[in-house]
């Protein structure tokens, strides 16, 4: 399956149209969707909009999650039937594929916003991949939150900056895939596990 990924919108509809008319040309089979699509709601409308009419599915970010998990009564006062109708069907993890998307590290609870707000840099030592590694027994394993492109192995980090296509097999990864608001985006072959990256 082919599965074109974004993450981190906060609303930028310009990029995120970009990215989805490349996903038509790429043909992209399933659009995931791994967290923050809001940032201050000025056009969370148009974004919901954009992402319910290509079918995207995915997961909730720490910006997203008094929309997402049990909005209260206020929250469907302040925001439109169809922003809610489609921010409510953010899940907490996914799995597609043998994949697994979440927005923060999977050692972290996203159902708890303490921790989808947890921040303490990238993975940059062993301490960090082994928590990430030892939580779930996943190959490929897909976050967002941190901004930036990044692969990284039980081991170690790859020299990666997220500029030319990579096939992540065989072995376990931990993917970090830049924000849509800096304007990346990717697509990832399931079946080749070839993640390929876009800059605009």
């Amino acid at each position: 399956m082919k599965l074109g990924l974004l993450t981190d919108i906060h609303e930028h509809v310009e990029f995120l149209r970009l990215a989805l008319a490349r996903f038509e040309r790429e043909r992209v089979e399933q659009i995931v969707v791994i967290g923050d699509t809001f940032e201050t709601g000025t056009r969370i409308e148009e974004t919901c909009r954009l992402l319910s009419e290509v079918g995207a599915i995915g997961v909730w970010g720490n910006h997203d999650f008094g929309l997402c998990s049990n909005p209260d009564a206020a929250t469907w006062a302040r925001y439109p039937r169809s922003v809610l109708d489609f921010m409510t069907t953010m899940k907490p993890r996914l799995e597609i594929a043998g994949c697994h998307f979440a927005h923060v590290e999977p050692w972290l609870d996203p159902e708890n916003v303490t921790d989808l707000w947890y921040f303490d840099g990238p993975p940059d030592n062993e301490q960090k991949l082994t928590r990430i590694f030892g939580a779930i027994p996943g190959r490929h394993i897909f976050a967002g939150h941190f901004h930036q492109w990044l692969i990284a192995t039980p081991e170690r980090i790859l020299g990666w900056l997220g500029y030319n296509p990579i096939i992540l097999d065989p072995g376990r990864f931990f993917v970090v895939i830049g924000a849509l608001c800096l304007g990346r985006s990717a697509t990832f072959d399931t079946e080749s596990c070839e993640l390929v990256p876009y800059n605009d």
